[in-house]
């Protein structure tokens, strides 16, 4: 058992690990009187057995849903008397649970977040209950044309990696889990080792080790038995995908592999891409696509990162028939930032508005928790906030430039868009010269 206090950063965070491997932090935030506490446990998408795509987020929607002693309808009332919350979720990289409430309930609070995470009922009419939901959720995704682009993407650039997979699985796979597949994953990838609990709010902290370990010391299990994710991320040259749907307008998605999270040009990634697609109104692409061409009405661009490789993408629609002129605008805007990077005028205003926005993110208990854990799982410096804060403030044109032709490579796009061909011919042209 370990503790050691950490001053720098976020101010008299206690960092105390458990006998069994669970990393507890404590950030106490005496302002008011309310708390968070967020566990996340390595037990994401991307380590779901390959024959049962979608066990991951149907486990993680189930804790909220009745343990062995507390069945849903008493979990439910017992929170809503407590005056607080539960949510539990699921992406690629982990599953999550956390509760909030006032801090003179810190202890019942716990005491849910521990039942829910480590002793889940999976009561057959609940799984049977969120199944329902879920293969509801999945047919209506059959009409949703943007996320039909989205997994093509992902499958097109991820290939044989977990990343590729609908987190929310397939409706054969999802059919057919069983209480003994969801027990058997929870068994197997719910355990101490690789899990962070954060408490952020009104605590104290010695109080709260102990009711952390009272609650938690005894936790085992999470021998992980299923699929291991790959080593590797392979990247092509460039491919196209089509889709046909008899739809009035074209949906369009380019894009390549990106970065971890922990990559040393994540700051100047965001930067460069805020100048690109991800400002509004005043980034490259809406100023190209929609005032000055008039092909849409939106044209956006972003990094998603993971522990893992993320990727880059651009996405728009456009009428059916200016598909092909507006994709060929969309590939020269990207080409030409690419080749040139931004203005001083944009960079100044992309400095402005990512520096301003930042603190936005460090208002509430659960957003530092969730800064806390970032920290921990992507294994990221201390202070990582304010080091890439201070980062974007001195980066320059060049470094913008630089990041620009690392991490966007036109050259290595998938290239995915829906539309009915029937309506035009789909071909990929360069923009006219004017």
């Amino acid at each position: 058992m370990s503790r050691v206090a950490e001053t720098s950063g976020a101010r008299d965070r206690i960092r105390h690990r458990l006998d069994n491997g669970l990393l507890l932090l404590v950030l106490p935030r005496r302002h008011l009187p309310t708390f968070a506490a967020t566990l996340i446990v390595p037990a994401g998408t991307a380590v779901e057995p390959e024959s049962l795509p979608g066990i991951a987020f149907f486990c993680s929607q189930m804790l909220p849903l009745g343990t062995t002693s507390r069945p849903a309808l008493k979990l439910s009332e017992e929170i809503e008397g407590l005056g607080g919350s539960l949510s539990s979720g699921c992406d690629y990289d982990y599953a999550s649970a956390e509760v909030t409430g006032l801090s003179r309930n810190a202890e019942p609070f716990l005491d849910i977040l521990a039942d829910v995470s480590l002793r889940p009922a999976f009561d057959p009419e609940e799984i049977e209950r969120r199944r329902t939901q879920l293969l509801g959720l999945l047919a209506r995704r059959k009409d949703d044309y943007p996320e039909t682009v989205r997994t093509r993407f992902a499958q097109a650039l991820y290939r044989d990696h977990p990343y590729r997979r609908i987190r929310e699985g397939e409706p054969e796979a999802v059919a057919r889990i069983g209480r003994d597949d969801l027990a058997r994953f929870h068994g197997g990838r719910y355990g101490p080792d690789g899990s962070i609990l954060a408490v952020v709010g009104d605590v104290d902290p010695d109080s709260m080790i102990r009711s952390v370990e009272e609650r938690f010391g005894a936790w085992k299990g999470g021998d992980p038995t299923g699929e291991a994710e790959p080593e590797s991320l392979g990247e092509g040259g460039r491919q196209v995908v089509e889709i046909q749907e008899s739809v009035a307008q074209a949906y369009i998605r380019v894009g390549n592999l990106g970065i971890p999270r922990n990559h040393p040009d994540y700051a100047a990634v965001v930067l460069a891409n805020y100048l690109l697609g991800g400002g509004g109104f005043g980034s490259r692409l809406m100023t190209r696509l929609r005032e000055e061409k008039g092909l849409t009405y939106g044209a956006y661009s972003g990094f998603v990162v993971r522990r893992r490789s993320g990727h880059f993408s651009a996405v728009m629609q456009t009428g059916i028939e200016t598909m092909n002129e507006a994709l060929g605008e969309m590939l020269d805007v990207i080409a030409r930032f690419v080749e040139e990077g931004g203005t001083e005028e944009e960079l100044d205003r992309a400095k402005r508005f990512l520096t301003g926005s930042l603190p936005l993110t460090l208002e509430t208990n659960d957003q530092i928790a969730q800064r806390l854990i970032e920290q921990e799982f992507f294994g990221l410096p201390e202070e990582f906030w304010l080091r890439e804060l201070e980062e974007i403030r001195s980066i320059d044109s060049r470094r913008v430039l630089e990041t620009a032709r690392r991490h966007i490579r036109p050259g290595s796009f998938a290239i995915v868009v829906l539309a009915d061909f029937s309506k035009q011919e789909f071909r990929i042209t360069p923009p006219r010269e004017e």
